[in-house]
């Protein structure tokens, strides 16, 4: 039997102060989709669990059209998903979120906790990555607010630290008629991690790319943006020999690595056709929206 202490702080400010106190002896706890299962593994043992359950106004979702999207790290990734200011201005994230695992972990899991456990094979980093959202970091001294590209180090390892509490997602407005592609390529059931995540957001003028992220989960010990593949397509005509380009510099730019989801080499070859796919998927969007718009280049 696990045995440990529970204590249920009523702000942020207590929470930090137990951070403190009890330094690596103590674990964080909302959703507990995660540690629950590392703790029944016995890959964490902690002494003392402090939950954030009971602070008041973490799980918010707010939307400004000046400010963008902000999301308490307490908010539950089914609100997410259903929230119409994500629905209605953020429908890369409504669609990422929209395929975490099945309903019953959705309305579990919290998006802080999702991030903090710096779990390479997760869906929503990639997507924040590629809307350039960034978090916000408190302990008890005051709070500094980081990219989330920069938030993931290694595998399961964060930019947070000691006594760090993660408290919000920041998503800036985004462009009008910013293109998005999101894909998941699934082994198994609907259930699983990706083989292969990626998501994708074009700034568009005409037939160029003026701005691009690209950003993949499950294919690298971090969830990581290729910064080498944007760049052979950002400011460039659009055609199928320059996106087949840039899907090839992303194969170099990902480091996967043999598991039960396919060898490192099949995921490679899944990022070159899945990159194509995924700018086809934004243009076609891209186009839907706006009729005049140039037709993609063919499918891969």
């Amino acid at each position: 039997m696990v045995t440990f202490d529970y204590l249920e702080p009523k702000s942020l400010e207590e929470a930090c102060a137990l951070l403190n106190e009890h330094g690596d002896d103590a674990r964080l706890i909302a959703g507990g989709t995660a540690l629950i299962i590392m703790m029944r593994q016995r890959l964490l043992n902690p002494r003392v669990v402090i939950s954030l359950t009971s602070i008041p106004n973490f799980d918010y979702i707010t939307f400004d059209a000046k400010d963008g999207l902000r999301l308490g790290a307490g908010a539950r990734h089914r609100d997410i998903e259903l929230a119409k200011p994500v629905h209605e201005h953020y429908p890369l994230l409504h669609e990422t979120f929209r395929k975490v695992a099945q309903p019953r972990i959705r309305n579990m899991g919290t998006i802080g906790g999702n991030l903090v456990q710096g779990d390479p094979l997760t869906d929503p980093g990639a997507s924040l990555i590629a809307l350039d959202a960034e978090v916000t970091l408190k302990n008890a001294g005051g709070q500094r607010v980081i990219p989330v590209e920069k938030f993931f180090v290694d595998y399961y390892q964060t930019d947070l630290q000691p006594g760090e509490i993660l408290t919000e997602i920041h998503v800036p407005p985004s462009p009008p008629g910013l293109a998005w592609a999101h894909i998941k390529f699934l082994p198994r059931s609907l259930e699983d991690f990706a083989t292969v995540g990626v998501a994708l957001t074009m700034r568009l003028g005409g037939d160029r790319c003026e701005d691009i992220r690209l950003a993949f989960n499950s294919v690298a010990p971090i969830i990581m943006r290729a910064k080498r593949a944007e760049e052979v397509l950002r400011g460039q005509k659009i055609d199928d020999d320059r996106v087949g380009k840039m899907a090839e510099v992303a194969s170099t730019e990902v480091d996967p690595m043999d598991d039960n989801r396919g060898s490192a080499e099949y995921k490679r070859e899944l990022v070159r056709v899945l990159v194509r796919r995924a700018v086809n998927q934004a243009l076609d969007r891209a186009s839907a929206a706006k009729p005049s718009g140039r037709q993609a280049p063919a499918p891969a």
